[in-house]
């Protein structure tokens, strides 16, 4: 069933990143406005030349696909942009959460998060205090 997921979920990711790389990059707009340009006779290139921003874009994101979907099942590791562009550590990615939340409300997050947590090991310690206690008389 996992194997199933996985191969129709590669077509779709391929189709979601092309769309994605096709409206909203300026590449791909590029290539649309060549199309265009071409289909109405303004300029006079052969159309492998005028879609050549589309076809760029349909083997980059290919090949982002396969890279994707071969990380996702084991088979490679990171690459060096996506490790270059992810946090190394929690430390990193908190404190990157600090500077753009600002001191006071990344203490206030903090302690909404860390309250109960806190709360429940103060009484868990409190309550073996009292066992230990007990046991002592």
């Amino acid at each position: 069933m996992k194997l199933l997921r996985f191969l129709i979920d590669l077509p779709v990711r391929f189709i979601f990143a092309l769309l994605g790389f096709t409206f909203g990059g300026w590449i791909g707009w590029l290539g649309i406005i060549l199309v265009a340009l071409r289909f109405f006779g303004v300029i006079h290139w052969p159309w492998w030349l005028a879609a050549l921003p589309l076809e760029y874009g349909v083997v980059y994101c290919l090949y982002m696909t396969i890279d994707g979907a071969l990380y996702r099942a084991g088979l490679k590791e990171i690459g060096g942009y996506a490790r270059s562009t992810s946090f190394a550590s929690r430390e990193a990615e908190e404190a990157f959460k600090l500077s753009q939340m600002g001191r006071d409300a990344y203490v206030a997050e903090k302690e909404a998060e860390l309250g109960p947590k806190m709360d429940a090991m103060v009484a868990e310690a409190r309550a073996r205090q009292k066992d230990k206690e007990r046991q002592n008389e």
